[in-house]
C-alpha cells in the first residue's frame, strides 16, 4: 500500500508522526476529483510530519504520470459504431456504484467495503480515517464507521443528496440519504471548499463547529502569464489574429453550457473575428454542439478532451475565460478554472455567486454576472473585447489576487492541523 511521508509546521510530540489512512476512491482516476486529490497527494508528499496511507493504493510511479488521459481519439463519437457507444454507454450505467439497479452498487460497496477494512486491519496504529466522500462510497464508510473508534475527518464535496436531486439529476436510494446524515453526525471534522459550502452544510443541520473551510489549491508554476506558449497554441489551432474567448472544463450538469452559447450568439455577429474556444469533455459535449449548430454559431473551435498538462498552454492563447455555472451548482462549486484563468493573468467573466465572489472582483479583475442571463454575459464579453487594454489590466489584477489564494502546500498544511486536531 502506498505511502507518503508528510511534513507540516503543526506541533507534535518529537518523533511521533500522525497516522492518517486516506481513503478516495477517485485517486486511481486522471481527471476530475481523481486530478484533486492527486495534486492533494503530490503536495502531501513533500511535506513531513505525518504517514499517509491511501486506499485504494496507489504507486508514486503512477501518482506523479500525467494527469490527465490523452485526448480521446473519437472526442465527438465519429468513426465509432453509434449502436455499439450507446449500448456501452447503457452497461456503464448499469454497472455503476450509483445505479438504481442494486447489483452493481452491492458489488462496489463489498469490494471496497473489504479494502478498506483490510488497511484498516493491517495492524498499523491509526490516528484518523480522512475520508473522501462520494455519493457511490456512502455505504462503504457507513458500515466502516460504524465499527470503528478512530477519530474521522471527512473531505465533503457538498451535500450529496442536494447534489443528486438539483444538480446531477441522478437516482440516490433512501438508504444512501441515511448514511449521509450518519456520517455528518459521527465526523469529528468536515472538511469544505468554501464558505457559501459551510453555510449550506449548516442549512442541513451539521454543526457549525466541526465544518472547517479549506479551499482546492493551485500551482502558481504551472499556471503562470506565457504569451509565447499561446501564439504556438494560435497556430495550431488555426487562431492566429483573432480574439479568443474561452471555456475550459467538464460538460457536465454543473456547467452552464448552454448561456455560454446563447451569449456567443449576441457576441458573433458584433465581433465577427472572435473565436468561442471550447476544451473539454463529458456527457453534455454532445447536447452542447447541437445547441451550437442549432443556433447556427460560426466561430466555435472544440478541442475534446486533453492533456492536462496542455491546460496552461492552452489559456495562454486566450484573451478572456468564461466560468459558467447553474445556479444550484453555486453553493458547493470548486471553481478550479476560474482560480487557473486567474492565475494565468487572464479577465474572468464567471457567474456570480459562491466561492466565485471570493476569486473575482467585479469591476476589478473581471466582470460576474446573474447565473442564467446571457444578455449579461454576451455584455460582460463584448466590453472586454472591445477595450483590450482595460482587459490586460484586469488579467495582471487578477493574476496579483490570485498569488494570495492557496497552495497545494497549504491545503496539506492546513488539512494536517485538522487531523491533528481530531487525534487530539
Amino acid at each position: 500500500m502506498a505511502t507518503c511521508n508528510l511534513q507540516l509546521a503543526v506541533y507534535r510530540p518529537m518523533n511521533k508522526l500522525l497516522n492518517v489512512l486516506y481513503y478516495n476512491t477517485f485517486l486511481p482516476k486522471k481527471m476530475g476529483e481523481g486530478l484533486v486529490s492527486r495534486q492533494f497527494l503530490l503536495a502531501a508528499a513533500r511535506l513531513d510530519g505525518w504517514q499517509l496511507t491511501a486506499v485504494p493504493p496507489i504507486s508514486p510511479a503512477v501518482l506523479a504520470e500525467s494527469n490527465v488521459r490523452e485526448r480521446h481519439k473519437h472526442p465527438n463519437g465519429r468513426g465509432k459504431n453509434r449502436f455499439l457507444v450507446s449500448v456501452r454507454k447503457s452497461l456503464r450505467r448499469l454497472r455503476s456504484p450509483t445505479s438504481s439497479v442494486p447489483v452493481a452498487p452491492y458489488f462496489y460497496t463489498r469490494r471496497m467495503t473489504g479494502q478498506l477494512t483490510a488497511a484498516i486491519q493491517s495492524g498499523i496504529p491509526l490516528d484518523v480515517l480522512l475520508l473522501h466522500l462520494s455519493q457511490q462510497d456512502l455505504e462503504t464508510l457507513a458500515r466502516v464507521c460504524r465499527q470503528v473508534e478512530i477519530p474521522i475527518v471527512l473531505r465533503a464535496p457538498g451535500p450529496l443528496a442536494y447534489q443528486a436531486d438539483y444538480v446531477l439529476h441522478r437516482y440516490m436510494s433512501q438508504r444512501d440519504r441515511q448514511n449521509e446524515k450518519f456520517l455528518y453526525e459521527v465526523a469529528d471534522a468536515i472538511l469544505v471548499i468554501s464558505q457559501s459550502m459551510k453555510q449550506l452544510f449548516i442549512g442541513e443541520g451539521v454543526a457549525a463547529e466541526k465544518i472547517h473551510v479549506v479551499p482546492n489549491g493551485i500551482d502558481l508554476r504551472l499556471f503562470a502569464p506565457d504569451e509565447s506558449k499561446g501564439e504556438d497554441v494560435r497556430r495550431q489551432l488555426g487562431l492566429y489574429g483573432r480574439k479568443v474567448v474561452g471555456y475550459v472544463g467538464g460538460f457536465w450538469p454543473g456547467n452552464d453550457l448552454d448561456t455560454l452559447l446563447k451569449a456567443w450568439q449576441i457576441v458573433e455577429p458584433v465581433e465577427p473575428e472572435a473565436t468561442l474556444l471550447l476544451v473539454g469533455y463529458g456527457p453534455g459535449l454532445l447536447p452542447a454542439q447541437k445547441l451550437s449548430k442549432a443556433l447556427e454559431l460560426k466561430n466555435c473551435v472544440w478541442t475534446g478532451r486533453v492533456d492536462y498538462s496542455q491546460v496552461s498552454r492552452i489559456m495562454a492563447a486566450m484573451d478572456v475565460g468564461i466560468g459558467p455555472y447553474v445556479p444550484e451548482a453555486l453553493a458547493f462549486v470548486s471553481p478550479l478554472k476560474v482560480i487557473e484563468y486567474a492565475a494565468v493573468g487572464l479577465p474572468v467573466v464567471a457567474t456570480d455567486g459562491g466561492q466565485i465572489s471570493e476569486l473575482i472582483a467585479d469591476g476589478v479583475t473581471g466582470f460576474t454576472y446573474e447565473a442564467g442571463s446571457a444578455g449579461q454575459l454576451a455584455d460582460r464579453i463584448l466590453h472586454l473585447l472591445a477595450a483590450p487594454e482595460v482587459a490586460q489590466t484586469m488579467g495582471r489584477r487578477a493574476r496579483q489576487h490570485i498569488q494570495n489564494w492557496y497552495s497545494w502546500d497549504k491545503v496539506a498544511q492546513n488539512i494536517f492541523s485538522v487531523c491533528c486536531q481530531a487525534a487530539a
